[in-house]
């Protein structure tokens, strides 16, 4: 019961987050919640230069910079579409793996498209960590396509 509870609510806040709110998809992270996107583009650096290299490297801590990512992500109107969620683990120490695809529609098609697992940690229904990952080449793409640049 506890995990479909838990994939209920991954693609509640997705589905949230497709439409502009932000809101339920933060209320799933912990105060102290960590937040790691791999690679040199502008979601990486949005808070401090990444330390590119084999180790996680937190690229955002605290819930009001997991904010700051989900809000500067709605703002992009990227659009997710959950291919699969898997859940292990007691609810104490919980694995999740979501797959997406996501992408920015324009007329018929994309202006940008990517594949991601987002990886989270979950403790008593709060994400504690997460590390997302995607084709980073795609992301640097759309940090050419949109403008921004990673503040190095």
């Amino acid at each position: 019961m506890y995990k479909a509870i838990v994939r209920a609510l991954i693609r509640r806040s997705i589905r949230e987050l497709n439409v502009g709110d932000a809101g339920p998809a933060l209320a799933v992270f912990a105060t102290d919640a960590t937040l790691s996107f791999p690679g040199d583009n502008s979601w990486s650096h949005q808070f401090r230069p990444p330390v590119l290299g084999r180790e996680r490297f937190v690229t955002h801590r605290g819930k009001d910079e997991v904010a700051a990512f989900l809000d500067a992500y709605v703002a992009s109107g990227i659009q997710m579409t959950v291919e699969d969620v898997l859940v292990n683990g007691p609810p104490w120490n919980t694995r999740v793996a979501v797959r997406v695809n996501h992408g920015i529609p324009e007329g018929d098609g994309y202006r940008y498209t990517n594949r991601a697992v987002l990886f989270a940690t979950i403790a008593w229904g709060k994400i504690r960590a997460q590390e997302d990952y995607e084709d980073t080449v795609r992301v640097a793409q759309y940090d050419d396509l949109t403008g921004q640049t990673p503040a190095r």
